[in-house]
């Protein structure tokens, strides 16, 4: 650690990270998280519940002790913008117009104005009524709640831009700082080293958003992005988060999506809490690892600061596609090579290639080890979607229509030289959406040897395609998250 850096203290960020260090005769530190230290649970993502539908006495007043982590400048036009949804809301009496007015509302206001507006909202939500039941509201089970991070992670995961920088800026690695005094002077990022690949972790609501759009196309709650995090306001039900007509010009334009209605599963009083729960702790213990650097060390123990970047990109490209394809419910040529790269970025973090994720038999499995260790109430949010991923799976395999009509048991490819190879319908399955993967490419095998298997693939099924197939990166990132100390093992590569 060079010894100008956080103001010529490098003891100071240590602490400011929550890492517990020494230093050998050499001057070299030796680093881990406080928490690994004492040997406790790390404390860096956490969830506070300010009322829920059966609290007696709700802490709205919490709301007005929660610290910004970023000082953020307004635009002028916000008040403007403001004015027109308040006025939308009113003449339109929409419920969507209505939440979009009290989103940006609480988006902007003062931390001290957020206990009365977040109340004022959710009584709102409360007061909703639906024309065919005016005496029951559709939200019966509202709850508030805050996603916390704590500012030590923050510092924790900015460090390998920050070494990388260092390696890069041979100046700055000799010692001479002076060019990053005058750029921090000009308010420059100086340490941006793919930052904005992995800005989620800023606001972290590229983490919250799979949890949000977990019964997609149906909604359960809403979320208010905070640089303290994220103001999440559970509605205690699935509703439809689409609308039958256009909500917007680009709408006209018509691409295939979901040809099937979805049903939402009714849930039970305790089951947003306990979603909110569960994807919190996960994401605490998953960021534990993330935050870890001997995660990213060499087979000596020496801190690699690329394999940790690799690392930090990874994971966050795998919640924000995965949070893409889950909204894609409208298109399905968007969440289908959706699906296939979270499978690819998986690969690395799951042990598993591809093609196994792609197996039934395999994915029947990961959803009955979730069913088997995930709270009832968090499954009753988080687990409808990986059961339809599982679904779509099997109906795949309904599209093996010369199987089916000449009644073999197995899938017969004819190949070349007269050759015949017998596939379960599982492996065919898994086979041909290999296939499609490879076929973002374009369609055709480059390979002789795998030319073959690919056109009998490719003549054996029908290739209707099940939307829903999609939310097999659903169901893994789920897997992923359940199994923190397995990311942790597949990122550390036996220090590779």
């Amino acid at each position: 650690m060079p010894a100008w850096i956080w103001g010529g203290s490098p003891m100071g960020l240590l602490d400011q990270a929550d890492y517990h260090y020494g230093r050998d005769h050499s001057g070299a530190f030796f680093v881990q998280p406080n928490e690994t230290y004492r040997r406790r649970r790390p404390d860096l993502v956490r969830l506070r519940t300010i009322a829920t539908s059966s609290e007696a006495s709700p802490r709205w007043h919490e709301l007005s002790s929660l610290r910004e982590r970023a000082e953020v400048d307004l635009p002028k036009h916000v008040q403007d913008a403001l004015e027109r949804r308040r006025a939308k809301a009113e003449q339109s009496g929409a419920l969507i117009d209505a939440i979009n007015y009290q989103r940006l509302l609480l988006t902007v206001l003062p931390i001290a104005e957020l206990p009365t507006q977040a109340r004022y909202f959710s009584e709102f939500l409360n007061s909703v009524r639906f024309s065919d039941d005016s005496d029951t509201g559709p939200f019966p089970n509202t709850g508030v709640h805050v996603l916390e991070v704590d500012h030590s992670l923050l510092r924790r995961l900015k460090i390998a831009s920050v070494w990388l920088r260092l390696e890069q800026d041979a100046r700055l690695g000799s010692g001479d700082a002076s060019h990053v005094v005058a750029m921090n002077a000009d308010h420059e990022d100086v340490f941006a080293s793919s930052a904005g690949l992995y800005e989620g972790v800023m606001l972290f609501d590229a983490y919250v958003a799979p949890l949000l759009a977990a019964g997609s196309p149906g909604i359960w709650a809403i979320n208010v992005v905070r640089s303290f995090g994220s103001l999440i306001f559970n509605l205690g039900t699935f509703i439809s988060g689409t609308d039958a007509d256009a909500v917007e010009m680009l709408q006209f334009i018509g691409v295939p999506g979901a040809i099937e209605a979805v049903k939402f599963p009714k849930v039970s009083a305790a089951a947003g809490l306990g979603a909110l729960e569960w994807w919190t702790e996960k994401l605490n213990l998953l960021f534990g690892v993330l935050s870890d650097l001997s995660t990213f060390t060499d087979t000596e123990g020496n801190y690699r600061p690329a394999k940790h970047l690799e690392g930090l990109l990874t994971i966050e490209q795998i919640f924000r596609r995965t949070t893409s394809m889950l909204v894609a419910h409208r298109d399905g040529g968007a969440r289908r090579p959706l699906l296939f790269t979270i499978l690819d970025s998986l690969e690395g973090v799951r042990g598993a290639n591809l093609l196994t994720m792609c197996r039934l038999s395999h994915a029947s499995k990961v959803l009955a080890a979730l069913e088997a260790e995930m709270p009832a109430d968090a499954a009753e949010v988080l687990l409808p979607a990986a059961r339809r991923a599982v679904d779509a799976l099997r109906a795949m395999q309904d599209g093996f229509f010369i199987r089916r009509q000449l009644a073999t048991t197995k899938v017969e490819l004819q190949l070349d030289g007269g050759r015949v190879q017998e596939l379960t319908v599982d492996e065919a399955a898994a086979k041909y959406l290999k296939v499609l993967r490879d076929a973002t490419h374009g369609h055709g095998s480059d390979s002789e040897g795998s030319r073959a298997m690919t056109d009998a693939l490719l003549a054996h099924h029908d290739g209707h395609i099940p939307h829903d197939i999609g939310l097999l990166g659903y169901l893994y990132l789920l897997d992923l998250m359940m199994h923190p100390e397995r990311v942790g093992r597949q990122l550390y590569r036996r220090g590779r």
